[in-house]
């Protein structure tokens, strides 16, 4: 039996043993706590044609785990080690070999075997864990390759006109070109937020940048593009403008080219001249109504038959010209007439040339009554004549011709030679070998002297057949009706010598 002595001896004793265990047990916890750090993770990815084949989970937890490319992974890396993926882009094929890039808190090792690249981060990398952090490095990425790769001019100036920071591009112009660049651009904004502007660099050549500066508080944002192509086709746009101009000041042809807003947009001198038009009215650039009804008052239109029938021809103008359909003539009242003709134009434009054309039909209705008086002529002649050209071919014919081969009117205008007015003529006469020669007379070259021979129609009529060499190579075939040969009888009152002789 326990006495109560005993029992406060074994309490004690317990007492006693469990502080011992308790100072043993928290001695050591509030040792390490103190004295040991904690440790650095290791981040190892696995990469192989440009996806991912393992990575450790600190690295899953550092980049996430929708991480599958390695662009995906360098762009990650580039606030830190902005060289390596233009490393590895200009090595591609290195392997067996290790990079190792050590930044103040990071250190990073690249090795590739048989294609697969191995990439090791050691260091302090908790601040790759937050995800705010990593869309900050994210975005510090994007930012750094708009600087490296961006073809645009971009650079920021103080107020006092300092450049401050720049881009690559910048950069790499600056370096080439002498002198300051961009010395001639104005930033005085007045006021506005945003300027645009054209600006020549002169440096080996004139180049033109359009440059766009944005004002901020303390300082500006310049962006450049480069313009020199759009510059020089402006001027050559120009030039060629100027070129036309020169060249339709001297035609003769009166011009007028109308947009697609159907108003005058260019003209000649020729269309003052020719449509007395005034040099105010057509300045006004007057639409193409305006201009055909001011035609209309000056009597330089042909009148219609009604009134009501202008509109309609100025409809009609218009159409044509813009399809390509219209060309009238236009018999003025005062006896001048114009040739007008549509042209159609790129984009809705159209032109509409005058053309004085009062000498031609002058000369084709002089021409024109020429020939008919000439042919008048020849139709009151007996003697059936033709006319055929060096090559044989058939020029003119009057109607004595027509009667006498029993020829169609209506034919005289279709192509007829001398070979097949030959089998003609051979049809209606008697056989001779005078045709042959007819032909050959014809059609021959150089110098010929005048033909006749003699023929005789089915019906018994003689024909006398005359082939004439004329101008031009030219030869006129004329026929002839003879008259019956009848037999002469005379009378034997004179006295035969040789019968006197036979009777001394």
């Amino acid at each position: 039996m326990i006495t109560l002595m005993d029992f406060a001896s074994i309490s004690l004793v317990a007492l006693l043993g469990a502080a011992v265990i308790v100072a043993t047990l928290g001695f050591p916890r509030k040792l390490v706590n103190s004295t040991t750090a904690a440790p650095e993770k290791d981040v190892v990815l696995l990469f192989r044609d440009d996806e991912l084949l393992d990575a450790t989970q600190d690295a899953l937890d550092a980049f996430g785990h929708d991480l599958q490319r390695l662009s995906t992974f360098l762009n990650a890396l580039a606030p830190d080690f902005p060289d390596l993926n233009t490393n590895l882009i200009e090595t591609p094929a290195w392997t067996g070999q290790m990079i190792s890039t050590l930044t103040s808190s990071l250190q990073l090792d690249v090795s590739n075997l048989r294609g697969t690249i191995r990439f090791q981060l050691r260091g302090k990398i908790d601040s790759l864990i937050q995800p705010d952090n990593q869309k900050a490095r994210q975005t510090a990425a994007l930012m750094q390759d708009i600087r490296s790769f961006s073809p645009q001019l971009v650079w920021q100036q103080d107020r006092d006109g300092k450049v401050i920071w720049t881009n690559a591009a910048y950069q790499s112009f600056a370096e080439k070109g002498k002198g300051l660049i961009f010395s001639d651009l104005n930033i005085d904004m007045q006021g506005q937020l945003q300027k645009q502007q054209r600006v020549a660099v002169t440096g080996d050549s004139k180049q033109w940048f359009d440059v766009t500066t944005i004002a901020r508080d303390s300082y500006f944002i310049h962006f450049a593009n480069e313009a020199t192509s759009l510059v020089r086709a402006d001027q050559d746009r120009r030039d060629f403008v100027q070129t036309l101009g020169k060249t339709f000041a001297d035609l003769s042809i009166g011009l007028a080219i109308f947009d697609k807003e159907r108003q005058l947009a260019m003209f000649n001198p020729a269309l003052l001249d020719m449509t007395k038009l005034p040099l105010t009215f057509l300045s006004a650039r007057p639409t193409i109504d305006t201009v055909l009804d001011r035609l209309r008052e000056l009597r330089m239109m042909p009148e219609p038959k009604d009134y009501s029938s202008w509109r309609d021809q100025f409809t009609a103008v218009e159409a044509g010209a813009k399809n390509g359909t219209y060309t009238e003539n236009w018999a003025l009242p005062d006896g001048q007439t114009y040739r007008v003709t549509g042209r159609p134009h790129p984009d809705g434009a159209f032109a509409i040339l005058f053309e004085d054309i009062t000498a031609e039909v002058s000369l084709n209705r002089r021409f024109r009554s020429d020939i008919e008086t000439g042919q008048a002529v020849l139709d009151t002649l007996p003697d059936a004549i033709a006319v055929f050209s060096g090559t044989g071919t058939m020029v003119v014919s009057n109607s004595s011709y027509s009667k006498l081969w029993s020829t169609q009117t209506e034919l005289l205008l279709d192509h007829r030679d001398i070979k097949t007015e030959v089998s003609v003529w051979q049809e209606n006469c008697i056989a001779s070998p005078m045709w042959t020669e007819m032909r050959g007379f014809v059609q021959r070259l150089g110098g010929r002297k005048p033909w006749s021979e003699n023929a005789m129609l089915v019906d018994g009529r003689h024909l006398r057949c005359h082939a004439q060499p004329i101008a031009g190579g030219m030869t006129m075939v004329r026929f002839v009706i003879a008259p019956p040969m009848r037999p002469v009888i005379q009378k034997l009152t004179q006295i035969d010598p040789a019968i006197l002789a036979r009777k001394g």
